[in-house]
């Protein structure tokens, strides 16, 4: 028997594989609606087997393992492989359409030389698009598919390796909305403070089982998902992220037929579900098993939820069962959480105090016009142990109702972005982690207003990019959800320029004119504010991040350096 630190999480996976080896662990959800329980000594077992070849290959604890993950069986096996060796894990989003060009080349060449890794393990998909790589970094050990691991030759003990829980666990990129992104390093304690945080912020049980779609690559799919169920002994069924957004009746599918009790999707996924799927696919499908639909990763729309729940109340959807998170990289996961047993947090605030204030200002819900009020979703309460702050950018402490940047102090905080000083002492201050996020609190709860760094301005008022989106989803032509508002400076005007970009349909009749007319009328009409500018792109061209976020100051540096191709661009 190998002597186990207490506290490293390889310990807690061990300890698993010791207690209730063959309870229910992990399944795979196909399109077809085929799915096989695998017990947790068959998925300990596996990774097991995997480290040995990984190890013959010249994987060694505390060296860095780039993944190229999927939702598959192949993907979990060697993120198992690799956290059983005690090396450290850094995933790496593969691109959106298999096959198609992507900019992976050029990040895996940044994650290359920021993390000195020793190996790469990708799907055999992706030989063909990497396969100068190898020649251009001969040092590392590129593994193209199943089929190139060969024979494993260790034995059991030289490959279980039980770290420091002070040591680097994982490394996460961060689903920054331009250039690369950070890297954010972990460690065992602080990952699972993360993790036992989570069961008191969700309160899950051991009868929990969850299903998810989220990727891997994506610390809600990693952490919120994988990590938590593997830890805490829940059942987790996982299915493409790909096939999710291609027919989303799927996620309904899985959580009917394998009695899901929680699932997690970005606001877009709830939208997406809404929206797309049809009367026909729901035959059979029962969400009143379901106690917790958590919404993360994105400002989240009371609109959204309203209409997921209006769209699927009659197939046992409660309002109480949908529930709302905020979270990040930097904070190894969720960090609060809407009641358990309740409802989440709405504010309907004046807008006029809110956006050129900075105050959250509660009134009733107006009926006399949009442009008005704007309405709040909170995203719940921080778990016990970890404690909210609402800060200045002089880094004064702001009372509730104060519009400002959230902060944590948190047992699960990142160590610091790798190889990055300058931005970590931005994100880092003392025992305060600053998220570069907006919002405000009252009495305990986080409402949640957007990004720091994506705030417009227009005559004073400050305006986030997703207070436009109800207004783009009624323009006629337009790609829903497809779209990135910024504003440019104008010294001239002594404001900013409000441009709005967008994803026309191909197949719309309506005019590309009318389409811009209708933007700026819609916007007027619902904030009061006129836009600049309106460009036009092609159905399909525009791409967000790996969590579903919209690339606001992506499209801004395009327009800037006059890189976007637009079907049609007007001044208004």
């Amino acid at each position: 028997m190998v002597e186990k630190a207490p506290q490293s999480l390889q310990a807690k996976l061990y300890r698993r594989y010791e207690h209730s080896p063959q309870g229910r662990a992990l399944a795979f959800y196909e399109p077809s609606g085929k799915y096989t329980w695998r017990s947790y000594a068959e998925l300990y077992e596996a990774g097991l087997s995997r480290a040995k070849a990984l190890s013959a290959k010249g994987l060694r604890p505390g060296e860095v393992c780039i993944l190229i993950p999927e939702n598959d069986e192949f993907s979990t096996t060697n993120l198992m492989a690799v956290l059983i060796l005690g090396a450290i894990p850094v995933l790496s989003a593969p691109p959106i359409v298999r096959g198609h060009h992507s900019n992976l080349k050029a990040v895996l060449r940044y994650l290359l030389r920021k993390t000195q890794a020793r190996m790469v393990i990708t799907s055999i998909h992706l030989e063909a698009l990497l396969e100068e790589l190898p020649k251009t970094h001969n040092k590392v050990q590129f593994i193209f598919g199943e089929a190139k691991l060969g024979n494993d030759s260790a034995t059991a003990d030289k490959v279980c390796h039980f770290p420091d829980p002070g040591t680097v666990v994982a490394m996460q990129l961060t689903s920054g909305t331009t250039g690369f992104p950070k890297i954010c390093v972990w460690n065992h304690t602080r990952v699972l403070a993360a993790l036992d945080g989570m069961v008191e912020g969700m309160g899950t049980t051991k009868n929990d089982v969850f299903v998810n779609w989220t990727p891997l690559y994506h610390d809600m799919g990693l952490v919120n998902n994988f990590l938590f169920c593997m830890v805490q002994d829940i059942p987790l069924v996982m299915m493409s992220t790909f096939e999710f957004v291609k027919n989303p009746v799927i996620w309904l599918k899985a959580l009917t037929d394998v009695g899901a009790t929680m699932t997690w999707s970005p606001n877009f996924g709830y939208a997406i579900a809404a929206n797309w799927v049809r009367d026909d696919q729901l035959e059979g499908v029962r969400l009143d098993r379901v106690r917790a639909f958590w919404n993360a990763a994105e400002r989240i729309h009371l609109e959204t939820i309203e209409t997921f729940h209006r769209r699927f109340s009659g197939h046992g959807v409660s309002m109480q069962a949908l529930k709302t998170n905020f979270g990040m990289a930097e904070n190894v996961g969720g960090a609060t959480f809407s009641d358990p047993q309740g409802m989440f947090a709405v504010e309907h605030l004046n807008a006029d105090t809110l956006f050129k204030h900075g105050k959250a200002m509660v009134v009733q819900r107006s009926d006399s016009g949009p442009s008005k009020t704007v309405t709040a979703v909170g995203v719940g309460r921080p778990y016990p142990g970890l404690e909210l702050k609402i800060i200045s950018r002089k880094h004064r402490a702001l009372g509730d109702g104060e519009v400002g940047e959230v902060a944590f102090v948190s047992p699960s905080r990142m160590l610091g972005y790798l190889s990055n000083a300058k931005e970590t002492k931005k994100a880092i201050k003392g025992e305060l982690l600053r998220t570069g996020d907006l919002g405000y609190q009252r009495n305990g709860e986080l409402f949640w207003l957007g990004r720091l760094k994506e705030r417009i301005n227009l005559n004073g008022k400050k305006y986030d990019p997703s207070d436009f989106e109800k207004a783009l989803l009624g323009v006629e032509g337009l790609r829903k959800g497809c779209f990135a508002v910024f504003g440019v400076d104008d010294e001239q005007a002594g404001t900013q320029r409000l441009i709005i970009v967008a994803e026309k349909r191909d197949t719309s009749p309506v005019p590309e004119q009318t389409i811009m007319r209708n933007i700026a009328g819609s916007i007027n009409r619902q904030l009061g504010v006129k836009v600049s500018e309106a460009i036009l792109l092609g159905e399909g061209s525009m791409t967000k991040t790996s969590s579903g976020k919209r690339r606001h100051r992506y499209y801004h540096e395009l327009y800037t350096n006059g890189k976007l191709e637009p079907v049609a661009q007007s001044r208004l």
